[in-house]
This record gives C-alpha cells, structure tokens and sequence, in this order.
C-alpha cells in the first residue's frame, strides 16, 4: 500500500514533506470529528496508458484555518489511495519527474482543474490521472569567436494569456512576456530547459557573471576581473537579436524536445555611474540601482547596488531611452526614487537619486470582527498609469496598526493590502473625505496628503451557487465576481474561484456591494476561445449568504 501523509501547516507539499511520518490534524478534545474521507485511483501516461511510479499526488485544502494538506506516492501500479482526508473543498494535483504536472479534471496541461469538494466519509475512487510528457528546449550558447560561454543564464517565455493579463492590473498592456523557466549554461555552454508545456515560447540570454558554476570555478582575482569587465556581451534573444519584438518563437509538442543555439555579441555600450542620496542627506549605502526600459519590459538585467559612499556603475548599458531607479530597504522603512535617462554615445556621469523626496503618507489599520494577524500583513500602492517601471511602494503594519509611506511619488495609485487572513477583507479605505476605493489615492507633493484610514472585516458576505450548461454541471469552470462597476481601484475586491465536480462553487470574505459574477470555461485548446457565460447581477449586503445560478447559455459542441 502506497505511502498517506496528511500534514498541517501549509498548502503545498514537497519531497521532503512526503517523507514524514503521518500526523493528524489538531483538534479539541471534545470536539466531535466528522468521518474522514478517502480518495483513491491511478495516474498513467497519457500516449500509452502505461502506469506511472512514484508519481506524487495531493489535496491541498483551498481555504481554511489550517490548509491541511495530504499526500501519496503511486506504487508499481501507479495506484494511490489518500485515507483519512478530512472533509472540505481540495485543491487536487499530481506529478512526476518529465511529465506535466496536471489538475484534477483540468482542460488542458498547465491549466487550473476542478475543486474536489469532499462530504464526511466520503469516498472517491477511480479517478484517473492520463499524465502528458513534457517538453524541453536545450541548446548551446557561444561568444563571437564560437567560443561556449559559461555561466549565461536562459530564460524561456512566453505570452500571457487573457487571465493572466486580467490579474495583472495597471500596467497590463506594457507586460508582452512572462517567465516559464530559467537554466544556466555548463562548462561546454549547453543548457536544458525542461518541464514545458506546449506552445510557443522565446528565449532569452543574459551574461549574469554571478552564477553558481562561476563562483565554484573562479578565485578572488578572476571575480575581480569579472566584476571589472562587467557584462560586455548584450542581452540576445533567439535567434540571436536584440530585442523580443525581432525574437522568433519556438513552437512545442508534448514530449517533443528542440535545440535553439546561437551566439551572443559585443555590442557598443556605455558605462552609467552616479551617487544614491539617502533621506537624511548623506550617502546611501547597499541601494538597489536599476535601469528599465519603458518600451521593453523584460528589459531587466542591469542592476547594481551602491558602496559605502552611496555610489554606483552601472556598465554595459545599450544606447537608448531608460528610467533609472533607486530604492532602499533600512528595516521596515522603504525609500525609492528615479529619473529618466538616455544613453548615446558616450558614458553617463554624475547621475544622481535622491532618496525620501516624495511624499509621506500615514496610516492606520482598523479591524472589525475580532483581530487579525498582522505579523505578515503588507499595505501596497500600486501606479494605476501604464509604466513598466515596478511604480509599487509597500509599508509594514506595526502590532498597533500603524503604517506609513516615507518616499511616495507623485500620481495616481490603487491600495492593495497583501497577507490578510483568508477570513478578513478590506471593508473601506478613506484619506478624509475621499474613498481610496473608488477614487484612488492621488499624490501631490505641494498638497500633503492626511492621514489614510483603512478598516478591514472578518464578517464578509458569502456567495456560492451551481454553474451548469445544458442543465449538467460544471466542473473546472472560473467562476469571478467583479465589483460593479470595476475601476483599477477597486480590483482588489473582486474574487476568483474554481468549480468543483459538481459544478458547485463559494466564494467568501466578500465586501459589501454590487457585483457582476462570469464564469468561463477554459477550452480544450489553446487555439479555441473560452467560453463566458452572461454576467449575473448581485447585490450583497455585509455578511450576507446568497445563492446563485450560473448557466451557460450558448449551446456548445
């Protein structure tokens, strides 16, 4: 019989997690546990059906107090049975080392499956896992002479699809690629990139000089010499270009494995350097330096951090159109400032940052409903203008509820806060008179904002119901509830969640107010549009429980 682990604490799992002993969840005493569940099946390769070992299977619970997790090996079979699951509502994966990894009753590889919604004593079996082989990508990397180049980083991408871009926010439309995976090139200048799923992907190539295999290989003076060079070779994306728009893309199949070499060359760049002021005026010491590029977003490879007389060099910068960025992290304080700045034919000298010249905004966390767990808790502002430039500042919340921004910019931004409990939400966001939440916070250095008052709940309003087409449940379809109408300051309120096998979904910790819920049905390709039902009107009061039903109207094949 195959290995069962329920462990407390977490919602992932690793390899090292599958090896402890098994433990119960805690509970008290006196409590009345309802009867556990068991889910049972076989996961199998999906061209031939062969059954697949050691295959690592999981539940991991969507939401609760303790995101329980449990967790199996296949055996020889490729069969797993997971006994004394606790009831709930499961997040329900497997995986296994050249295949990838799938979702219970997902569309397609690499995208989220159904929710599997356990009752008490519950038992599900036969469920059958067709495991598809993934793809790879290796090739070799060498210098203009043909010489192997050691130690250049390759970064796979690919484009965001219609979800990811939603998720994204502000800025959305700057964003033209995601990472997928990253290797490093060898000794002979090879690298491998594995666990792809199919599609169409770019490559990407960037002399790091701070790899593992250099920093085994090279002594004191060699590093020196390194980080004197600097990284005199461009950036180069397949076949061997500057910039991605000129990149072509590499098309996979599953299982199918494919070489892309090329070479990188020396371009004529020019050397930035300048100082980083800290806040009280003298230098900043260990502040991050970077340089970005408006007009290519995965333009990030140039960063440095400032000595101890707050000066930097930034070098093998490309002539063109940047912003150059500075910021600072002095415990829980975070400063930032930046410039734009162009690069022609000679360096750039005397480049100054001046750190704590934007403005200071206080705050004060409020929580209705009992008390939250702060230790974690992060408020955020968000730039709501399209810029590439990472336009996020963030502040701590002390045990008090206290925060503040030291070194805000002026503009326009969205509040965000990251690291709330699952139960808590943000019920409101004032700064006086205005609605941070409707309005966004608008900073100007001549007009000091006050204090900004945000108050958060555990006593949100609920909203579950049944999505079904052609009068049959769902399963696996997205379900999003969007605040009406949705502005890019209050995103943050809107929710997401996934169905379970019986077409059966909850969302919770909502705010009070109207919304708009959709669901979608991702297809079965990635070449077939998603299937969006019609938006459903919801008006929710705060801890409210409300039932709805969501049909997809459009007759499908």
């Amino acid at each position: 019989m195959c290995r069962v682990l329920p462990i407390l604490a977490s919602v992932s799992f690793s390899l090292a997690s599958l090896g402890q002993n098994p433990a119960s969840p805690a509970s008290h005493p006196a409590e009345k546990q309802p009867a556990p569940c068991t889910v049972s099946g076989q996961v199998v390769t999906a061209t031939d059906g062969l059954p697949l070992k050691s295959a690592r299977v999981g539940l991991a619970e969507e939401a609760g107090p303790h995101s329980h997790v449990f967790a199996a090996y296949t055996d020889s079979d490729g069969r797993f049975a997971i006994e004394k699951v606790s009831p709930g509502r499961y997040q329900f994966s497997v995986s296994h080392a050249g295949y990838i990894s799938q979702q219970f009753r997902s569309k397609r590889p690499g995208e989220p499956g159904a929710v599997l919604s356990l009752s008490p004593g519950q038992e599900v079996t036969d469920v059958l896992f067709r495991l598809i082989r993934a793809a790879v990508i290796t090739g070799r990397i060498v210098d203009a002479n043909g010489e192997p180049m050691t130690g250049v980083t390759v970064t796979v991408l690919r484009k965001p699809n219609a979800d990811e871009r939603e998720e994204f926010g502000p800025g959305a439309n700057t964003v033209q690629v995601v990472d997928s995976a990253e290797s490093v090139t060898d000794d002979r200048g090879e690298y491998r990139v594995f666990g792809l799923v199919p599609g169409d992907y770019y490559i990407k190539a960037r002399e790091s000089g701070d790899s593992p295999v250099r920093q085994r290989l090279t002594d004191a003076v060699d590093t020196r010499v390194l980080e004197a060079l600097g990284s005199p070779h461009a950036s180069m994306f397949y076949p061997g270009v500057l910039r991605l728009e000129q990149a072509e893309p590499i098309s996979l199949r599953a299982g199918e494995e494919m070489r892309a070499d090329f070479s990188m060359r020396h371009v004529k760049t020019q050397e930035v350097s300048g100082k980083v002021i800290a806040a009280g005026g003298g230098p900043a010491t260990d502040a991050r330096v970077m340089v970005l590029d408006p007009d290519n977003p995965d333009f990030n490879d140039l960063n440095v951090s400032s000595d101890a007389k707050g000066e930097f060099t930034l070098q093998g910068v490309p002539p063109g159109s940047y912003l150059i960025r500075a910021e600072q992290f002095d415990q829980e304080k975070h400063y930032q400032a930046g410039q734009k700045l162009v690069v022609g034919d000679e360096k750039v000298e005397s480049v100054s940052l001046a750190l704590g010249r934007g403005s200071i905004i206080k705050g004060q966390l409020r929580s209705l409903g009992g008390r939250s767990k702060l230790d974690n808790v992060l408020v955020e502002l968000e730039s709501t203008e399209d810029s590439p430039a990472e336009s996020l500042d963030w502040a701590k919340i002390k045990q008090d509820g206290a925060f503040q921004f030291l070194d805000v910019a002026d503009g326009s931004y969205a509040l965000n806060l990251v690291g709330l409990e699952n139960t808590w939400y943000v019920k409101s966001a004032r700064l006086g008179a205005d609605d941070v939440l409707q309005k966004g916070l608008q900073v100007e250095k001549e007009s000091p904002p006050g204090q900004l008052e945000v108050t958060i709940s555990s006593v949100g309003a609920q909203l579950e119901g049944v999505v079904t087409d052609q009068d049959k449940p769902v399963a696996a379809a997205q379900v999003r509830a969007r605040p009406d109408p949705e502005t890019a300051f209050n995103r943050m309120r809107s929710k997401t969640t996934i169905t379970d096998q019986n077409g059966h979904f909850i969302l919770t910790s909502l705010a009070a107010g109207k919304y708009r819920v959709i669901a979608k049905l991702p297809a079965a390709s990635a070449d077939i549009p998603s299937v969006t039902s019609e938006p459903t009107a919801v008006t929710l009061g705060e801890g409210e429980h409300q039932q709805i039903g969501i049909v997809f109207a459009t007759p499908r094949n």
